[in-house]
């Protein structure tokens, strides 16, 4: 079996990464081969750090986020430390490039009264696709889901007796996530619509097309970016935007912090505790507010 194959196979079947981190990781590292001219299979043996220094000084003026940057650098790390598995090569050269420190940035999240906005306010039109593109964001903010998990949920995924959501998240982990009995009631109007819509799909996905076809993670952007900018001015409304208002708004309400980690499907707490510092941020507008020595 060819070598990037086989690294492929290994991340896939053995690391069990996302179809999503498969295709960011195949991208990384065939642009750094192509930066050097070289083919992967015949080159990847004699690779050194500076090689890697020269590809990553060549994306940094390109302007690239300090993100992408840390994420490219993972994707050859990953890389050659399975040649070095492989036996190809004695060290991994990614180890000894250094990424530089910069500072995350806080989640971009809706305020308490845009998410008002959306859902009390905004009018959906009365009929399947109305019913579709409301349940979409109200799943996003109840549940916290990611894209993919939301675009993968079928009917048997939910639960009505235990008020519950079952979710498929990144290395295949799966979480179950407690939902309202309002979502749920939402939940059932919408499928009845569903129903009368599409008789007998031939699959059993939760939301579809116009044409009765799963939905597609393009088609989910679209319906989040249109009703989102209608109530914010931010520019960014994506998807993840909502999830980051699930969390923020949990713990900003006194959600126990390892609590929302499970909620979200996180490996570690470390990526939660993002969301403290928005919460942090919060707590001292307070404080300055109603504090009279503040």
């Amino acid at each position: 079996m060819a070598l990037f194959k086989k690294f492929l196979n290994y991340i896939s079947n053995e690391k069990r990464y996302s179809a999503h981190t498969i295709r960011a990781y195949t991208d990384d590292i065939q642009a750094f081969f192509n930066f050097l001219g070289e083919n992967c299979e015949t080159k990847s043996s004699t690779i050194t750090p500076k090689d890697i220094r020269l590809w990553l000084i060549e994306l940094a003026n390109n302007n690239i986020s300090p993100r992408s940057y840390k994420r490219k650098l993972s994707s050859l790390k990953t890389y050659f430390k399975f040649i070095v598995r492989e036996g190809v090569m004695q060290n991994n050269p990614a180890d000894m490039v250094i990424v530089p420190k910069y500072q995350n940035p806080l989640p971009d999240f809706l305020k308490s009264a845009e998410i008002q906005n959306l859902f009390d306010y905004l009018v959906f039109t009365n009929n399947f696709e109305g019913k579709r593109d409301k349940l979409i964001l109200s799943l996003f903010y109840s549940t916290g889901i990611r894209l993919s998990e939301l675009a993968n949920l079928k009917i048997r995924d939910v639960d009505f007796s235990l008020q519950q959501i079952s979710v498929i998240g990144k290395r295949n982990k799966q979480r179950n996530i407690p939902v309202t009995n309002k979502l749920l009631g939402e939940i059932r109007e919408y499928l009845n619509y569903r129903k009368d819509e599409f008789e007998n799909p031939d699959h059993s996905f939760v939301f579809v097309t116009s044409k009765g076809k799963p939905v597609y993670n393009r088609l989910i952007q679209r319906v989040v970016g249109k009703y989102l900018g209608q109530v914010t001015t931010s520019e960014k409304v994506h998807p993840h935007k909502l999830r980051h208002t699930f969390a923020t708004h949990m713990l900003n309400n006194g959600a126990d912090l390892n609590a929302v980690k499970e909620l979200l499907g996180h490996s570690s707490l470390a990526a939660t505790e993002v969301y403290t510092h928005n919460t942090y941020e919060k707590l001292k507008s307070v404080y300055k507010q109603a504090h009279p020595r503040a």
